[in-house]
C-alpha cells in the first residue's frame, strides 16, 4: 500500500514552536512589568488577546490534522471532510485577530511615548482605526466570501461564491498592508527616540530593539507568496504553508513587541551584578535615601499636551546644557523602551 502523502507533523512541528516563542517573550514582558512595579497597560492586554486568539489556532489545526487535514483531498476520509474545512476557516480567522491585535498592541505602546508630539499621536491613532477597518473586512470577507457561508465548506451545496481571482486579491492586498504597518511601526521610535539626551550607544541600543518589528513585516510580505497557491487551488493541503506563514507573522510581531520592554529587564540585571561585585548603588528604578537630594535619575513629573496621560520611565542621563528643562506637572509616563533620560521634546 502505498504511503500517503501528510504535512500534518510539519505543521504542528512549525507552529507550536512559533506560538511557544511568542508565549516566553510574552511572559517575561509582563513579567518584567510586575518586577519593576509598573501597571499593566491597555497594550498589555491587548497583546495578550493576540497570544490567545495565536494559540487558539494552532490548537484548531492541531485537532483537524487527526482526522485528515495535511493531506490531499482524496486521502482525508469523506466524512471529516467538511469538518475539516469548516475549522481550518475558523482557526484562519483567529490567526487574523492575532495579527490585527499584535499590531494594535504595538501602535498602543507608542502612544505612550508619543504623546509630546501631536503629528505622531494623531498618526498612530489613525493607524489603529485603519487597521480594526481593514482586518475586521478581511475576516468578514474571509465567511461571507460565499453566501451562504456553509457552501464554503460544503463544496455540494447550493449557493454562490466571489470568483477565485478577487478573494486572492483581496488576500494579497491585506497581506502587503499588514507588512507595511508592522514595519511603519517598527520605523516610527526613530523619530521619537533619535532627539533624546542620551549617548548614541544608548540610542542605537533602543532603536534596535524596537526596530523587530521589520521582521514581522518581511514575514508578512513572504506571506504573500503562499496566497495565489492556497487560495488558487481545490486541494487542500495547498493551504498548510499560508497556514504557516499566518501564523509566523502573528508569532513574530508578539516577540517584536515584547523585545524592547526587556531592555528595563537586562538593565536591572546589568545592576543586580554590580551590587554583587561593587557593593549595593543607587538604581534609577529606587528612591534616594531621605537625606539625599533626588537625582535626575529618578522619575520626575513632566508636561504632558492635552491628551490622556502616558508616561515615561526616566533612567540615567542628564539634560542637555539649555535644554530640556521642564516644569513639574502631574502627569507621569512610563518610557518602554529602555532606562534612561528621554529628553523627549514637546
Amino acid at each position: 500500500m502505498a504511503s500517503v502523502e501528510d504535512y500534518g507533523p510539519q505543521l504542528i512541528a512549525t507552529i507550536w514552536p512559533l506560538a511557544g516563542g511568542a508565549a516566553l517573550f510574552l511572559a517575561l514582558r509582563i513579567g518584567c512589568k510586575v518586577l519593576r512595579r509598573r501597571l499593566v497597560g491597555w497594550d498589555d492586554y491587548v497583546l495578550v488577546a493576540s497570544w490567545c486568539a495565536l494559540a487558539t489556532s494552532c490548537a484548531l489545526l492541531t485537532v483537524i490534522t487527526t482526522i485528515g487535514y495535511g493531506r490531499h483531498n482524496a486521502d482525508i476520509p469523506a466524512e471529516h471532510f467538511a469538518t475539516v474545512l469548516l475549522v481550518s476557516y475558523v482557526a484562519g480567522f483567529f490567526s487574523i485577530l492575532a495579527a490585527c491585535w499584535s499590531k494594535i498592541s504595538f501602535a498602543i505602546t507608542l502612544l505612550r511615548i508619543a504623546a509630546t508630539s501631536r503629528f505622531l499621536t494623531r498618526l498612530l491613532w489613525v493607524i489603529i482605526i485603519v487597521v480594526n477597518i481593514v482586518f475586521a473586512g478581511n475576516a468578514t470577507a474571509h465567511f461571507a466570501q460565499c453566501w451562504p457561508p456553509p457552501r464554503l465548506w460544503q463544496p455540494g451545496a447550493e449557493g454562490k461564491c466571489w470568483p477565485r481571482i478577487a478573494v486572492i486579491r483581496l488576500n494579497i492586498a491585506v497581506a502587503a498592508f499588514s507588512g507595511s504597518i508592522d514595519i511603519l511601526l517598527a520605523l516610527l521610535p526613530w523619530f521619537i527616540v533619535w532627539n533624546a539626551a542620551i549617548s548614541r550607544r544608548e540610542k542605537l541600543s533602543a532603536l534596535f530593539a524596537s526596530s523587530m518589528g521589520v521582521f514581522a513585516g518581511i514575514t508578512s510580505f513572504l506571506k504573500i507568496r503562499t496566497i495565489d497557491a492556497a487560495i488558487g487551488s481545490k486541494d487542500i493541503v495547498d493551504s498548510v504553508n499560508l497556514l504557516i506563514y499566518g501564523t509566523a507573522e502573528s508569532a513574530v510581531t508578539i516577540v517584536a513587541v515584547s523585545i524592547p520592554i526587556l531592555r528595563a529587564l537586562l538593565f536591572l540585571a546589568a545592576e543586580k551584578e554590580k551590587d554583587i561585585e561593587f557593593g549595593p548603588v543607587l538604581s534609577p528604578l529606587q528612591s534616594p535615601p531621605p537625606t539625599q537630594q533626588k537625582p535626575l535619575s529618578a522619575s520626575y513629573q513632566l508636561p504632558m499636551p492635552d491628551v490622556s496621560p502616558f508616561s515615561i520611565e526616566e533612567g540615567l542621563g542628564s539634560p542637555r546644557p539649555g535644554k530640556d528643562k521642564r516644569s513639574l506637572s502631574s502627569s507621569t509616563v512610563e518610557f518602554d523602551f529602555g532606562v534612561y533620560n528621554s529628553g523627549v521634546k514637546a
